[in-house]
């Protein structure tokens, strides 16, 4: 499939952590209130947190960042109000890995050790993401693309599908069929969304 180029330069990271036994409330509280100050933050598409499994030697969290372009990211990582919440919560966990996503791939990659979702589902769920604009496009769009030559013609109408399907129809989609594409395992806090991860020398999490 081919993207904008907006899609294209998006960007995610996805941060697993192992939070101390007893610990786990006080970090799903400052969890929370990084991914609230993150939404404000310009350039922040989604974020969410995923519960994973838990141990002797504590509860796996994962959490995702989706941001529109690595300049964006950067600067959030760099910002004051993360680092002085960083710090409140440092106490609590140890980063157990950090991975980078782009594109399409950050709506349904999930973290190593976790199995992914049915494939018939992924395809079900962009089915019905396409679908609807794909309708909409040949309704509104091609008709008054007519007189423009055929290859600009279908670039335009697939760079536009590409981006609906990034920026809005996917994002929806995926929070709302949360529960059928994460494993029974995976519990969410709660998202505001979702992200994705560029390398990056820091070893803090989120």
């Amino acid at each position: 499939m081919i993207q904008s180029p907006e899609a294209a330069r998006s960007i995610g990271v996805v941060v697993s952590c192992r939070v101390q036994p007893g610990k786990a409330d006080a970090f799903e509280d400052g969890v929370r209130e990084l991914i609230r100050v993150a939404a404000s933050q310009p350039g922040r598409i989604a974020a969410e947190v995923l519960r994973g499994t838990a141990g002797a030697s504590g509860q796996e969290y994962h959490v995702v960042y989706r941001f529109a372009d690595a300049a964006a990211l950067q600067a959030w990582e760099a910002s004051a109000e993360r680092r002085a919440l960083l710090a409140r919560i440092a106490p609590l966990f140890q980063q157990t890995g950090r991975r980078g996503l782009t594109g399409m791939e950050a709506w349904f990659d999930l973290p190593s050790g976790r199995p992914p979702p049915a494939r018939w589902r992924m395809a079900l769920l962009t089915w019905l993401g396409i679908w609807p604009l794909v309708s909409l496009s040949l309704w509104l769009v091609v008709p008054r693309l007519m007189s423009v030559p055929f290859l600009l013609r279908t670039a335009i109408n697939s760079a536009l599908l590409v981006a609906a399907m990034t920026y809005i129809a996917m994002p929806w989609l995926a929070r709302l069929a949360a529960p059928l594409l994460q494993p029974p395992a995976a519990a969410s806090l709660g998202s505001t969304d979702s992200l994705r991860t560029a390398p990056s020398s820091e070893d803090q999490c989120p």
